[in-house]
C-alpha cells in the first residue's frame, strides 16, 4: 500500500489494540479472572480489573479480525492464489511453530518449576509428550498461547484464498460492486443475529467464556466469541469489497460510542445496585451491541483524530504483530521478577504494563535487525 493509500487510522488502532492486549494480560496475573495464567500473585487480587476484562474481551479481538478481513481482498489480488497461502504461511506459520514447540512449553515449565516441583525442563518435555501427544491441549500440553489469533488467521486467510480460487474458475472476472453504506437498518438486525448466535453458543450449546477447545486436534478456539470473531472478519473483507468503510468511520459515527460504552456502563452499574442476575439479564445482546458500538466508534474516532503518522508512531506500527507476538514472555518474566516486591496487586499491574508494553515494542525492533526476520515480523 503507497503513502497515499495507507489507512494510517487503522495502523494506530492497530497499535491502541495491542497495548490493550498487553495490559490485559497482565491483568490476569493480578485480577479477578475465570482464565488461567502462567503466574497468579500471591496476595488479594483486584477484583474491578474484572470489568478490564469484560471491556477487552467484548469487542478488541473482533475489532482485530474486522481489520485483518479488510486487508485480505487486497493482498489477494495482489498476490494471487500461491503467493497468498505461500505469504502468510510464512508469516504466520513460523511464528505458530515458535509458540507451538518452544514459548508454550518454557512458559508452562516455568509455572510448574514455580507452583509444583522442581524438574528439568528436558523432562517436563518428555512429560508433556507422553501425556498429551501432539495434540494442541490447551492449558497444560502443547498449544499456541496467545498465537490463536495467528492460527485463527492461518486458517481463515486459507479458506479465503481457497474460495476466491474456485471463483475465479467459475467467474474470471468478478464484477465491479459499487460502493454501498452500511446503515442502521443493516446494523441493527447484524446485533440482534450476533447477539442470538452468541447465546446459542454459549447457552444451548454449552460453550461458556473461558472454556477452550482444540477443533479437529489443532485448532485452539474459544468458541464462546466465535460468532464475533467470524462475523466482524467477513464484514472485513466486505468492507474492501464493498468500500463501506468510508461510511462507518465519518465523525458522526463516534456517537455510536454512546449506545456501546452506554449498555456497558448500564451493566456495571446494575451489578451494584440490582445484583448479578440483573446485569447478565440478555447479556450476549448487550455484549453484541457493545462490540458493534465499540467498534465503529474507534474506526470513527481513529480516522477522525488520528489518520496519520509520525516517525514514533510508525516504528509502533511497523512492530504492532512483533510486539504481539513475543508480549506474553515478556509479561510473564517481569511479572515473575516482581514476585518477591510486597506491593499491592494494583501498583503492580500498573508498573508490569508500564514496563511491558515498551520492551515488547523494543524486542520486537530489534528482532526485526536480524536478517529475514522482517518477513515474518
Amino acid at each position: 500500500m503507497t503513502g497515499k493509500s495507507r489507512l494510517y487510522y487503522l495502523d494506530n488502532l492497530k497499535v491502541f489494540l495491542i497495548i490493550l492486549v498487553i495490559m490485559h494480560h497482565v491483568g490476569q496475573a493480578y485480577g479477578a479472572t475465570g482464565g488461567g495464567w502462567f503466574y497468579s500473585y500471591p496476595g488479594d487480587r483486584v477484583k474491578p480489573l474484572e470489568f478490564f476484562f469484560v471491556f477487552n474481551a467484548s469487542f478488541f479481538m473482533g475489532l482485530f479480525f474486522f481489520i485483518s478481513g479488510y486487508f485480505f481482498p487486497q493482498s489477494f489480488d495482489r498476490h494471487g492464489t500461491g503467493k497468498f497461502i505461500k505469504d502468510k504461511l510464512v508469516r504466520f506459520g513460523i511464528p505458530l511453530l515458535f509458540a507451538y514447540f518452544l514459548m508454550a512449553p518454557l512458559l508452562e515449565y516455568v509455572k510448574y518449576v514455580h507452583y509444583v516441583h522442581q524438574i528439568s525442563f528436558k523432562d517436563f518435555y518428555i512429560r508433556i509428550l507422553q501425556k498429551y501427544g501432539l495434540t494442541v491441549t490447551y492449558p497444560d500440553g502443547l498449544h499456541f498461547v496467545h498465537l490463536w489469533f495467528v492460527e485463527h488467521l492461518l486458517v481463515y486467510s486459507i479458506l479465503y484464498a481457497a474460495v476466491r480460487a474456485v471463483l475465479q474458475r467459475c467467474v474470471p472476472s468478478l464484477p465491479i460492486t459499487t460502493a454501498r453504506q452500511a446503515r442502521l437498518y443493516i446494523i441493527i438486525p447484524f446485533i440482534l443475529v450476533l447477539g442470538i448466535v452468541t447465546d446459542l453458543m454459549r447457552r444451548s450449546w454449552g460453550f461458556p467464556t473461558d472454556r477452550w477447545i482444540s477443533l479437529f486436534g489443532f485448532i485452539q478456539m474459544e468458541p464462546a466469541h466465535l460468532p464475533q470473531y467470524l462475523s466482524l472478519l467477513v464484514l472485513g473483507i466486505l468492507a474492501y469489497r464493498w468500500s463501506f468503510l468510508d461510511s462507518i468511520t465519518t465523525p458522526r459515527n463516534i456517537l455510536w460510542f454512546l449506545p456501546g460504552l452506554g449498555i456497558y456502563v448500564v451493566t456495571v452499574i446494575q451489578l451494584f445496585t440490582a445484583g448479578l442476575q440483573q446485569a447478565l439479564f440478555m447479556r450476549d445482546y448487550r455484549e453484541a451491541l457493545f462490540c458493534v458500538g465499540v467498534c465503529i466508534g474507534l474506526l470513527a474516532l481513529f480516522k477522525t483524530l488520528f489518520n496519520r503518522t509520525g516517525r514514533i508512531m510508525q516504528l509502533l506500527s511497523e512492530n504492532a504483530f512483533g510486539a504481539y507476538i513475543i508480549h506474553v514472555p515478556i509479561v510473564v518474566a517481569f511479572q515473575y521478577a516482581f514476585d518477591p516486591v510486597r506491593a499491592g496487586a494494583f501498583t503492580l499491574f500498573v508498573i508490569v504494563s508500564l514496563l511491558s508494553i515498551p520492551a515488547s515494542f523494543l524486542v520486537s525492533v530489534l528482532l526485526r535487525f536480524i536478517p529475514g526476520v522482517k518477513r515474518v515480523l
